[in-house]
């Protein structure tokens, strides 16, 4: 299975480049100030609040509006230019403020970045402390990445990974250090100037990690204490309630204690797991009790070891197949680049075969040592009840009608599945009122834009960047980003001596170039490298804009840059890169994940059909409703221009999966009432509803609910995956339920047999 593109080149080179410029792990607070920040009061709130916010815990550097060196405000004394507050931190009175809010306003680097055109809005850029060891192994390991096919190099890289892995998870209680502290200095600041918002990749990053511990703690005792309510009303009997909670619980319980065992991190797609986990699981367990009622309703003399292990017996084969299914489609998602999504693959297809395993063993052997009870289920052979009865009926007066409206959803559904999206932008993750989208729509708004995207030029020749050629060269990339209101601020090492020529007027651009490396070096760091070999134009994007479509922008770039390589970049080497062209990848990866692993799954469960009925038709007719809901939810989401993200790409193998055990359950049952009742398919349909169709409408009504309770997620995509999913569970009941049997009862198939399966119980 072929990875998404942001695991080949975009993504090694992107490696590959953090070795010379470093990650964006910065903290970015916002703070307006209706009156301005250049009075008196206003400049000594500024360089209070620049303090406070340097002084955060596991700062190591802050970019201000304070640290940004005033060319145009006094004569420069070269090589210590003037700055709005002393090193102290306190105002510099030495500063003419009126032209200290003019330069800034009117600055290259400064204005869109650290302040607003208006100077009401103003952003201190915090940067987080990150050790020598984090360094030293994340350099390494970054160019090992960039060598996968290289065995040595992967070799060294799993010798790393566990010193890694500890150095990261003490910088990301750094990383929380710093974003609590500086959420309790936004609340001490609103009072003084106002509107405090936060935002960058901190706290982005442990705004995520406690969306994913908050949706599994509130999931986790929702769904305990919804299962249990729905237990104890179908069932009223205790043993009922605990065996199948318990026998849920240890898959995933075992399954979370393998992955702090391997130091899986639990994230936005993983952190879905053990609701999913063990919602897929109670069904097996209904199943059997479903089962065990229906012996010791028909056989009440037999003994209880005896009806525990028929009952077990007579479900197992059916239940292993679904379960093989599910394992199917959400081993599909092993092979995937995406190193999330393919955790989830390993830990619910391992889980699911672990969890059959312990339904199968544990309810039937702890049932077996209990007392007998009457069971308070109807005769099968009295017909279904309920919805049952309409759904019989419906199936048995109205086939035809029933295949037609099915084929007809079907294809609307791949009518708009071609409509579906995959450009979703960051912002859309979280609720309006969440901090993490506060604080990037305040900054698309009121500074330079948010998410960052970066061209890194390359010539062999030393100082070509500080070159009259190279800066003009600079200068064309970034003149190509001005055009395009979805570009926000940018900077380069050609815009910063720029900046430096407007107290310069009489300098060359090559000569500002020298010495502004000299007069500022920590601006030109992070734009041109030591012998100015290579230099980037950093541009930032805005996630707010409705004309962003990242995929579009990127290719737009790369094509420019294309025919600038000759004429503006005189043979120089121009590539994109950064965080926005990395997510851009993923984004069109996550199409060609769902494609494959949606395929994969398909073709193996045939297969297994196959196997199981010995029938390729039989196989075709159970699969084909099964379908359906997959494409419905596909196209649902076409149609409403709801796009995939790294969360809602698992629906399609995991609804096929989920979808598929209804169908092998009923298609398993169905084949053998049809024997029992000597080829009579009305009948079949009816003793069919009422058995196993009772216990697939239990299964499913428990199954949905479980889904249903994602879409209390604060966190945008578990909320769509749960609803999404919700509703491929129902299309799938339908399917099972309605489709299949009219497919059964047109088509006259399957064919009686001398010998089946299993006999229908009683008969």
């Amino acid at each position: 299975m072929g990875r998404p593109a942001a695991f080949h080149g975009g993504g090694h080179y992107y490696n590959q480049t953090r070795a010379e410029w470093g990650d964006d792990e910065y903290l970015v607070a916002c703070a307006h100030r209706e009156e301005g920040w250049f009075t008196k009061e206003g400049a000594e709130l500024l360089c209070a609040f620049a303090q406070d916010m340097k002084r955060l815990p596991g700062a190591r550097d802050l970019i201000a509006p304070t640290t940004v060196p005033l060319l145009r405000n006094v004569l420069p004394i070269i090589p210590k230019p003037p700055y709005l507050a002393n090193p102290d931190g306190t105002l510099n009175r030495l500063i003419d403020l009126e032209k200290a809010r003019a330069e800034l306003c009117d600055h290259n680097i400064a204005r869109g970045n650290v302040i607003s055109a208006d100077g009401k809005d103003i952003s201190a850029l915090v940067f987080l402390e990150v050790s020598e060891d984090v360094v030293r192994l994340d350099k390494e390991r970054r160019a090992l990445m960039a060598k996968p096919d290289d065995a040595a190099a992967q070799r060294r890289l799993k010798e790393i990974s566990p010193a890694y892995q500890v150095a990261k998870e003490k910088l990301a209680v750094r990383r929380t250090a710093m974003v609590d502290g500086a959420r309790e200095m936004a609340k001490k600041w609103e009072s003084k100037t106002g509107v405090v918002r936060l935002s960058g990749l901190p706290v982005i990053n442990v705004g995520l990690l406690e969306h994913v511990r908050s949706d599994i703690m509130n999931f986790g005792i929702l769904a305990l204490g919804v299962f249990t309510l729905a237990l104890l009303v179908i069932y009223r009997r205790l043993r009922w309630l605990f065996l199948p909670l318990v026998a849920c619980l240890l898959p995933v319980a075992f399954m979370l204690a393998v992955m702090a065992y391997f130091r899986y991190s639990m994230t936005i797609v993983t952190s879905n797991m053990p609701v999913l986990l063990f919602v897929l699981m109670l069904p097996y367990a209904v199943y059997f009790i479903e089962r065990y009622l229906e012996r010791r309703r028909l056989a009440p003399d037999e003994p209880m070891a005896e009806t525990c292990a028929r009952a077990t017996a007579e479900i197992w084969r059916p239940c292993l197949y679904s379960a093989l299914a599910t394992m199917v489609g959400t081993a599909a998602h092993i092979g995937s680049g995406i190193h999330p999504v393919r955790t989830f693959g390993i830990m619910m297809t391992a889980g699911t075969g672990l969890g059959l395993a312990t339904i199968m063993l544990l309810i039937p052997a702890a049932t077996a040592q209990l007392k007998p009870l009457e069971p308070r289920s109807a005769d099968p052979r009295v017909g279904p009840a309920g919805p049952l009865r309409f759904l019989t009926a419906l199936v048995l007066r109205a086939p035809l009608a029933v295949v037609v409206f099915s084929l007809a959803v079907f294809g609307v559904s791949i009518y708009y599945t071609r409509h579906i999206q995959v450009e979703t932008k960051f912002i859309d993750y979280f609720w309006s009122k969440s901090e993490v989208y506060q604080g990037l729509d305040y900054i698309d708004k009121h500074l330079g834009g948010t998410t960052p995207i970066e061209v890194i030029l390359h010539n062999g020749k030393a100082g070509y960047f500080r070159s009259d050629e190279g800066l003009k060269a600079l200068e064309a990339v970034e003149n190509s980003f001005r055009d395009d209101p979805a570009f926000g601020s940018s900077r380069s090492m050609k815009s910063l001596v720029d900046e430096v020529r407007k107290a310069m007027k009489k300098q060359k651009p090559e000569k500002v170039a020298g010495l502004v490396s000299a007069m500022a070096p920590e601006l030109v760091t992070e734009l041109c490298n030591a012998d100015a070999t290579q230099a980037r134009v950093l541009v930032r994007l805005k996630e707010t804009s409705p004309l962003l479509n990242r995929g579009k922008l990127i290719t737009t770039v790369k094509s420019r840059l294309a025919g600038m390589k000759d004429k503006e970049l005189k043979g120089s080497e121009a590539r994109v890169t950064g965080v926005c062209l990395l997510y851009s990848n993923i984004l069109n990866g996550l199409i060609l994940t769902m494609k494959e692993t949606f395929l994969i799954a398909v073709v193996a469960i045939w297969f297994m059909l196959w196997f199981l009925f010995r029938s390729p038709v039989m196989a075709t007719i159970v699969l084909l409703p099964q379908v359906l809901p997959v494409f419905l939810v596909l196209g649902v989401m076409g149609f409403t221009g709801i796009a995939l993200d790294m969360v809602t790409v698992v629906i399609a193998s995991v609804a096929m999966g989920v979808g598929i055990d209804a169908a092998i359950q009923y298609a398993f049952r169905f084949r053998n009432e049809l024997a029992a009742c000597g080829g009579d398919f009305a009948e079949a349909v009816r003793r069919s509803h009422a058995t196993i169709g009772r216990a697939i409408l239990i299964a499913t009504v428990i199954t949905f609910t479980g889904f249903i309770m994602l879409m209390l997620s604060h966190f945008v995509p578990t909320f769509y995956f749960g609803m999404f999913t919700g509703l491929a569970i129902l299309m799938g009941l339908f399917a099972s339920l309605t489709t299949l049997p009219a497919l059964f009862v047109l088509l006259k198939y399957p064919k009686l047999k001398t010998r089946v399966a299993a006999p229908a119980a009683g008969q």
